[in-house]
């Protein structure tokens, strides 16, 4: 069986670094053409591993469940992140203290969870590793979206 303590400290970081960079971006401008905003994306590659474990038993109707849910998680963290140009001429995240609650939230919610469901570890990890790209790539590829139609309003 596979240690999992690396990789979960691998998803705590990269939580903690997409928190943070959302958070720098409400007071610091960011830079360049928005490509930054999808390019932590690639952060969830180390768990890709996850799906390519042949320990892991999950069946499809858990991957939909677990894809679903993490849609419905992507929702208010859509809806929180916007973008707006300040006076300096710079495109800025909008202040949001619901945000910041919201992604504090789904992130207790989804290792609470990660508690109470009895599988083995390895299929566990699968599914929140699916749970998570559910609701970071819908969440950041609309992120994205929003801040092109603030760039190019100039």
């Amino acid at each position: 069986m596979m240690n999992y303590s690396p990789i979960l400290i691998i998803i705590i970081l990269v939580a903690a670094l997409i928190f943070y960079r959302q958070i720098i971006s409400m007071f610091k401008p960011i830079k360049g053409k928005g490509t930054r905003i999808i390019a932590t994306l690639f952060l969830l590659t180390p768990g890709y591993a996850l799906i390519m474990n042949p320990n892991a038993e999950v069946t499809p109707t858990e991957i939909t469940v677990a894809l679903l849910l993490g849609c419905v998680f992507s929702i208010p963290l859509i809806f929180t992140t916007g973008y707006e140009r300040r006076e300096d001429g710079k495109i800025y995240v909008k202040k949001s203290l619901v945000f910041v609650v919201i992604f504090l939230l789904l992130f207790a919610m989804r290792w609470t969870i990660r508690g109470l469901i009895n599988m083995d570890p390895d299929s566990r990890m699968l599914l929140f590793f699916v749970t998570a790209c559910g609701y970071l790539i819908p969440w950041k590829l609309i992120s994205y979206y929003k801040f092109r139609k603030v760039y190019v309003a100039e």
